[in-house]
């Protein structure tokens, strides 16, 4: 049997969801648990949500810095493997540089870096580690877009034409960071979240699942990245035209001022045989479209959604906890075979500086009221 494997965690305090969803996932399938945490920017908080989790006192820290020192300092059957860091963007890099220079494997949420020159930085002490770097771009856990790229690379789809995502949510409409929301708060603010907000937050899993599932690359763009919402500080609101590789035109929209929506995604993609859809809305299914208006349905494999289900989180459906469940299985390959395994669901250090790269261009296009190169 392969042995468990021990977690750490920074960020992921009391109140929030992203911290409650990287444990559950990581830890469901029984191959890891968490054995020590700085879950917070303040002792008190992180003490809290330590003891709420059942860690001992000695293994919940102050800072991201004397967890790192002190579990470097613990024998190998007692310091953790591996930690998730999933605390505001500005402290990605730091966090995870620390991590990996003290031969610990990281896992950490999108987006990479605060911009591009942090995020090519943060690539040279990936490069350097021996732990292994993976990020969350959650939606590659789905089955069935895993399959939609089988589809596209096979040929089944003919030349790639045309390439469509849009990314939809309306928690922003209003000034909420105003009003002191949590989340709001951070990801508003340029010194958290760094140059890109809606664009950066949700942007980049769009880009990300565009570029995977087609295996095209962006050639070169024109974007309009605004602000909406009067009294903001970043921007709530991207609309991009893209050329992708090989000629093919994309549209790219990502916005989280569309009042009512929760986390309407869509992903279309056309070719010169036929055509694909996935909906977040019904994840477990991809539908096909041929040039005589024929359909074909896809489904995924239905079952009962696991344990990670049961934390409740909006707008999605119960499998958005199992793609992320996909997600860390890859990660823990990764880690106990010592080989970075190559697959679908395992985006890395490239993913995260390409999608650095898609917000600082789209922001300059937009700046510059022009088409720019990738």
């Amino acid at each position: 049997m392969s042995r468990i494997l021990k977690m750490g965690m920074i960020g992921g305090g009391p109140g929030s969801m992203i911290g409650d969803i990287h444990r559950i996932t990581a830890t469901t399938g029984g191959k890891a648990e968490l054995v020590c945490g700085s879950f917070s920017s303040t002792l008190e908080k992180s003490l809290i949500k330590g003891k709420e989790l059942g860690l001992k006192r000695n293994r919940i820290y102050e800072s991201y810095q004397e967890m790192i020192e002190k579990e470097a300092q613990l024998n190998e059957k007692e310091r953790m493997d591996f930690v998730a860091i999933v605390t505001p963007n500005h402290l990605h890099f730091e966090t995870a540089k620390l991590a990996l220079e003290a031969g610990f494997h990281v896992i950490c949420d999108k987006p990479l870096a605060v911009n591009y020159a942090e995020a090519l930085e943060f690539q040279k002490t990936v490069d350097k580690a021996k732990g292994e770097f993976a990020m969350t771009y959650t939606y590659r856990g789905y089955p069935l877009l895993e399959k939609a790229k089988e589809l596209i690379q096979s040929g089944h789809l003919g030349q790639i034409k045309k390439v469509k995502i849009d990314y939809s949510q309306g928690w922003l409409s209003q000034l909420i960071e105003a009003d002191g929301h949590k989340q709001a708060s951070w990801r508003t603010d340029p010194k958290r979240s760094g140059i890109g907000g809606t664009i950066a937050d949700i942007g980049t899993h769009a880009f990300n699942l565009l570029e995977s599932v087609s295996s095209l690359q962006v050639k070169s763009l024109t974007a309009d990245v605004s602000t909406l919402v009067q009294g903001r500080k970043i921007d709530d609101d991207t609309n991009v035209l893209m050329e992708m590789e090989n000629g093919a035109k994309g549209y790219l929209s990502a916005s989280q001022i569309c009042t009512g929506e929760d986390q309407d995604l869509s992903l279309h993609i056309y070719g010169s045989k036929a055509g694909l859809i996935w909906d977040h809305n019904q994840p477990n299914l991809l539908t096909i479209k041929y040039p005589d208006f024929k359909e074909e349905s896809i489904k995924g494999l239905e079952k009962e959604a696991g344990e990670g289900s049961k934390v409740n989180i909006p707008g999605h459906s119960p499998y958005f906890t199992e793609a992320f469940q996909r997600i860390y299985e890859g990660f823990f390959d990764s880690i106990l075979s010592n080989e970075s395994k190559k697959s679908f669901v395992q985006a890395g250090i490239k993913d995260g500086v390409r999608g650095m790269l898609f917000i600082e261009k789209a922001i300059q296009s937009s700046n510059e009221r022009k088409w720019v190169s990738m």
